[in-house]
């Protein structure tokens, strides 16, 4: 049995726990500010899977399924995540394909090499299943070498273009989490 929980719905506290993660792992305008990321749980609440151990965020994701013209723009590597809005993000739904970003993957250094990475994206894997989504393919817009190497292993993805600060990788996840 695991020691870490997964929580797949944040509040004000998570969100600024992740704040304060994001200032350990990312730089500059990669760092959530609260208020867009509250904005963006207000129109999706399900885009955060949060990894705790002993009631301390120690990593998440942030998985959100993203309007056509929004997606293009992500892949194009014209809009990155913090210029996101409402508008640009979409529910998850089960009755259409999706596309999505994985806009982040942060998780503290110390537990970076450990099981801890696993037990988070198959926290992921194990929502987007019970979800009953059909993901017709995911961007990322990959600022560090740990987020690219995972996006490569477990999304099968592949190199697009540059962005402002990052590489942009388009992949899948779909078929991952109905095997799982």
């Amino acid at each position: 049995m695991s020691k870490f929980s997964i929580v797949n719905q944040v509040n004000d506290t998570l969100i600024k726990e992740m704040i304060e993660l994001d200032k350990l792992v990312f730089q500059g305008e990669d760092i959530g500010a609260f208020d867009k990321c509250k904005e963006w749980v207000e129109t999706n609440p399900d885009i955060y899977t949060v990894l705790t151990d002993d009631n301390k965020v120690i990593g998440y994701i942030n998985f959100m399924p993203l309007t056509e013209k929004a997606y293009q723009m992500v892949l194009q590597g014209k809009l990155k995540d913090y210029q996101l809005a409402s508008e640009h993000i979409n529910q998850f739904q089960s009755n259409k394909p999706l596309k999505c970003f994985l806009t982040a993957i942060a998780i503290r250094e110390e537990y970076q090499d450990t099981e801890a990475i696993i037990e988070l994206w198959n926290g992921l894997l194990n929502k987007l299943n019970a979800l009953n989504l059909t993901i017709s393919s995911v961007v990322a817009d990959c600022v560090s070498s740990h987020g690219e190497k995972l996006v490569k292993q477990r999304l099968d993805a592949k190199f697009i273009t540059n962005s402002n600060g990052g590489k942009i990788y388009e992949g899948n996840i779909n078929e991952l989490y109905h095997k799982y």
